[in-house]
């Protein structure tokens, strides 16, 4: 079995990871190792902060066209959205895995891809390598957390990741949950000309930020005709007649409702990516 020797293994090669090998690098003059089992660079490039402002860019721009182009004196029809090409274009703006690798190892890293798991505190085992170091950092990130809804396992759910790859514009989509995820791809989508619904246990949208800003941010959503449900939970998903149907719960009690979807986006969570890592052998 090949083994090697490190001062810093990286488990995670996302905006975390390199900010930690960089400064050991730079700072203590460490030999640092990257270990990437999905996409090198993470979350960041690679979903959340450039292909996902991508659709928020494109989903503006047919928004203006539709609201405000013809009272600037723009002739022209009603915006309609091709997905498939914003997603190519989307596509177009992410680094290729092979320039990630390439300037991890000009940094003067070296890179593993593959998945990791502990055989104690200073040893990490991936396939027939094995790599020891005097500190191991955990940045393998996390997923999307499926909440305990009856009937979730027969449909075809998407998140922000997902989502993503849609090449098909939904007629009517229900978003589970209104932080940050769920209502930036509620509002896109819903500029984009899909009929979108946005549910929550919450009492308020965007529970982490300032609640008057909150206020004001769902009044304008509600004014660009998405309606958003709070205080409820969705408790049941189910097909039917072609399309799919959700029940509503409120929280407190009372009447529940249906809404009606053709696609399911889950934005209520998130879980830690842990289980490949056997944490036992470190004590954990």
């Amino acid at each position: 079995m090949k083994s090697e020797h490190y001062d810093l293994i990286s488990i995670g090669a996302g905006s975390a990871a390199r900010d930690g090998a960089n400064k050991a690098a730079k700072d203590y003059g460490a030999k640092v190792a990257l270990i990437e089992g999905e996409q090198w660079g993470g979350s960041c490039p690679n979903v959340a902060c450039v292909p996902t402002k991508a659709y928020l860019v494109a989903a503006d721009l047919a928004h203006s066209i539709n609201t405000l182009a013809n009272e600037r004196g723009i002739e022209v029809g009603p915006a309609t959205t091709n997905l498939a090409k914003v997603k190519a274009w989307k596509d177009s703006l992410k680094k290729p895995q092979q320039k990630w690798v390439e300037g991890l190892h000009a940094a003067g890293f070296d890179t593993y891809e593959g998945t990791a798991s502990f055989v104690d505190p200073h040893t990490v085992r991936l396939g027939d390598v094995e790599l020891k170091a005097d500190q191991i950092l955990i940045a393998t990130g996390s997923r999307t957390a499926v909440p305990p809804i009856e009937g979730i396992e027969g449909i075809d759910w998407v998140d922000h990741v997902s989502a993503l790859e849609i090449e098909e514009l939904p007629e009517r989509l229900l978003v589970c949950g209104a932080g940050a995820v769920g209502l930036e791809f509620g509002q896109a989508f819903s500029r984009f000309g899909t009929k979108v619904t946005i549910v929550d246990a919450v009492d308020e949208i965007a529970p982490h930020t300032d609640h008057h800003a909150a206020m004001e941010l769902r009044e304008a959503l509600t004014d660009e005709g998405i309606p958003i449900i709070l205080g409820s939970f969705v408790t049941k998903v189910a097909a039917r007649d072609g399309g799919n149907v959700a029940t509503i719960t409120p929280r407190e009690g009372g009447m529940e409702q249906e809404v009606e979807f053709d696609c399911f986006l889950l934005a209520s969570g998130r879980r830690p990516n842990i289980e490949e890592l056997n944490l036992e052998a470190v004590g954990v």
